[in-house]
């Protein structure tokens, strides 16, 4: 009987190392080198050895108006978020999560991109009369890289603007979803631009700016109607601590903290373009659904893909969205983080035992 009464103090006294928590203040240290800012980096070559780059916005439509050089210039950030690396069933290389939309930053550049340049091609070809359609096309984008320059006369100036409204009237008029549905002939001359965006991934951990950034690879990106705001990197990173998630339900009340690297913490560093540190902020589950966590710690861009991690140190959700006012504010407050459940369901395969 005594000892069956000392087993069941035992019990109850006893807390079990999966539900120990720990004070913040160890947490942040803990957790602060295993969450990493994602950058997604954009180049844009073209035939003919050239490579593109966003220079101005077009005066009638204020469209996009993107320069050409010989030079490789490397990547351009169009892009950043939050990443962290998650433990799963396999030990082949580190998979990172974060969002859909923060891969995906690069999207619409390339969309805008596309169309400028088929634009550009079929504007050449309805105004090279007899001549040579690829000349008149090199002295367009000769114009066009009138933008680059600050020192243009006003006859330059008039001559820029007149022909990139030229360029982009004639996307509206022949190529646009609404002149041509089926994109045939948009087709046909973006092919003859010869675009061929590419997209790097470039996961920083926290310090120093000066250490090199590792580059990832896209694992799986949701696509389809239903899934979730997610992404699944992958990397190879040597002495990587991966987070792990917390299989005990979230509650409402329960306090979290979302670790992230939102740009409003530059805009009070002076030193933040020195070095890569996330950000802690503390909040409460404040409502808990199937698929979504509500939370009010705040939540601002570049959060997005950050872990919202409980004082067990264990990831129970993946930040994802922010609320907007009716006039488009940010409301930092209410914020939203996919459950570690739909992670699951989204990549079964690396999480299944």
């Amino acid at each position: 009987m005594a000892l069956l009464l000392a087993a069941y103090i035992q019990a109850v006294w006893t807390t079990p190392s999966s539900l120990a928590t720990e004070t913040w203040e160890k947490l942040d240290k803990r957790l602060k080198g295993m969450v990493f800012q994602l950058n997604v980096g954009l180049k844009l070559p073209l035939n003919g050895g050239l490579w593109a780059s966003l220079a101005d916005l077009s005066p009638k439509y204020h469209y996009p108006v993107y320069s050409t050089t010989t030079e490789d210039k490397g990547y351009r950030v169009v892009g950043f978020g939050t990443s962290f690396p998650i433990r799963v069933q396999r030990n082949d290389k580190s998979y990172f999560l974060t969002n859909r939309h923060v891969v995906d930053s690069a999207d619409e550049l390339i969309k805008e991109c596309e169309r400028f340049f088929a634009a550009i091609r079929l504007y050449a070809e309805q105004t090279s009369s007899e001549r040579d359609t690829s000349r008149r096309c090199h002295e367009l984008m000769s114009i066009v890289n009138l933008a680059t320059r600050k020192d243009m006369s006003p006859t330059e100036r008039t001559l820029y603007q007149t022909t990139v409204d030229a360029i982009w009237d004639t996307y509206e008029t022949y190529l646009s979803v609404k002149a041509d549905p089926l994109r045939i002939l948009f087709q046909k001359y973006l092919a003859q631009a010869g675009l061929k965006p590419q997209v790097a991934y470039f996961l920083h951990a926290p310090g120093p700016v000066t250490q090199p950034a590792t580059e990832a690879q896209l694992y799986r990106v949701a696509r389809l109607e239903g899934e979730p705001d997610l992404a699944i990197l992958t990397a190879r990173i040597a002495n990587l601590i991966p987070l792990e998630f917390d299989h005990i339900a979230p509650a409402e009340g329960q306090e979290v903290q979302v670790i992230g690297y939102p740009a409003a913490s530059d805009q009070i560093d002076l030193d933040s373009s020195k070095y890569y540190a996330p950000t802690f902020n503390t909040g409460r589950v404040s409502r808990v659904a199937p698929r979504i966590l509500q939370v009010d710690a705040p939540i601002t861009t570049g959060n997005s893909g950050g872990p919202v991690v409980s004082q067990r140190g264990k990831v129970i959700g993946i930040v994802a969205v922010r609320a907007l006012s009716a006039r488009g504010g940010e409301l930092p407050n209410f914020g939203g983080a996919i459950t570690t459940q739909s992670v699951e369901a989204f990549a079964p395969e690396l999480f299944n035992k």
